[in-house]
């Protein structure tokens, strides 16, 4: 599913830019960045962007062994972005799509939000 069709569900509580509950709104964030941050881990959500890959195939395409793609799929997984699939001995992997975009909107609309209430440049600094 594009990300723009995705409906956003998720109810964010938005506080006026520039407070102590700025780094709180931000850190909800943390996780998901820091895990497409890894150039391993953003190697395979684009490999997941094409549909379902089996580790057998996400290990060929990196050219790494099992055990250290396993980590970082798991990774990914435990921040909701990939879901895991059993299926005999393979275990099949895809996005999560909707937690995946309903993520990138809610960033990207935090972002906007602290865009639209800056205030230019700090008296502190210069």
């Amino acid at each position: 599913m594009p990300v723009t069709n995705v409906v956003r569900t998720a109810s964010v509580t938005k506080p006026t830019p520039g407070t102590t509950s700025d780094t709180k709104r931000l850190a909800e964030f943390v996780p998901q960045l820091k895990a497409l941050g890894h150039p391993t881990r953003a190697a395979i959500v684009e490999q997941l962007l094409g549909g379902e890959r089996c580790v057998c195939e996400i290990t060929a395409e990196l050219e790494m062994n099992q055990p250290l793609v396993s980590h970082h799929l798991a990774l990914l997984r435990d921040t909701g972005l990939v879901c895991a699939r059993g299926e005999g001995a393979r275990t099949y992997y895809s996005l999560d799509w909707q937690r995946f975009s309903e993520g990138l909107l809610n960033f990207i609309s935090t972002v906007e939000e602290f865009h639209r209430h800056d205030r230019g440049s700090s008296s502190v600094c210069g």
